[in-house]
């Protein structure tokens, strides 16, 4: 019987059916206790290996898309945040956005959420069967100079178009210089009606010319951007503050002084 168990699971191997040949003694126990039909034994194989292909392949899509963290929609509180409806978010979902290259915009002060949300989206596309890639604009910054030096930026263009939704985090917090905005210009360009951006940022549009370094080139971007998008304005609280204030690291709000007093709080 060993011989034949071997011989089953060097088979399942050829065949690609990895996940049946690890778990080939627990596959054939069950069925024997259970006394299933021979068809009832196909159909269980199948999906065994259908299965754990699935759960392979959306395990390989979460690590290439580079999330700092894994939160879902179930996990944000939409609640806290009035400026979101959790029904138009997954509205934009179902109907799986992507498709028509329409962008996504989330804009607010720090801690309200803007990432986790970027995040859920993008992991309900990836459930979806599609791909994603996560980018702080810091780190773009930094990658988009380095090739730019190393005589990359073909290289460096076609990772950034090739995903399904593409998620640059947190533009504002850092200033373009000339050579990235330029960059960001011809990834916005590439992607514009053919692949979706998701954007978080806590600037306004108006402050966009000044945080690239050039008001002609943000027009451009935010004119490809906007033509097809849905934008979010989130003016809840901090998350963090919020936290900080629960474990008592920071008083209530009702506490706080005026002026200095409560920017020292604040910090």
């Amino acid at each position: 019987m060993m011989l034949a168990l071997d011989d089953l699971h060097d088979r399942c191997l050829d065949l690609g059916w990895k996940s049946v040949a690890q778990d080939l003694d627990a596959i054939l126990e069950q069925a024997s206790a259970k006394s299933i039909t021979y068809a009832e034994f196909l159909s269980t194989i199948l999906h065994h290996e259908e299965n754990a292909k699935k759960e392979a392949s959306w395990n390989r899509r979460i690590k290439k898309a580079r999330f700092p963290f894994v939160k879902t929609l179930t996990e944000f509180d939409f609640t806290a945040q009035p400026g979101v409806s959790e029904k138009r978010i997954r509205d934009l979902v179902s109907r799986s956005f992507y498709r028509d290259g329409h962008n996504v915009i989330l804009l607010g002060p720090p801690g309200v959420g803007k990432t986790h949300l970027a995040i859920a989206i993008a992991l309900e596309i990836i459930d979806q069967g599609q791909t994603a890639l996560f980018v702080r604009a810091d780190d773009f910054i930094e990658s988009a100079r380095e090739a730019a030096e190393n005589n990359q930026i073909k290289k460096f263009l076609r990772q950034y178009a090739r995903p399904t939704v593409l998620i640059i985090d947190e533009i504002g917090y850092a200033p373009f210089d000339p050579t990235s905005a330029q960059i960001l210009f011809q990834i916005v360009s590439k992607r514009y009606e053919e692949g979706s951006l998701i954007i978080t940022s806590n600037k306004s549009y108006s402050e966009w010319g000044d945080m690239l370094g050039s008001p002609v080139l943000a027009t451009a971007i935010l004119d490809r951007l906007l033509h097809h998008s849905s934008v979010f304005n989130i003016r809840g609280d901090s998350y963090r503050l919020k936290e900080k204030i629960q474990a008592g690291v920071i008083p209530q709000r009702a506490d706080w002084g005026d002026g200095d007093e409560q920017k020292q709080h604040v910090l």
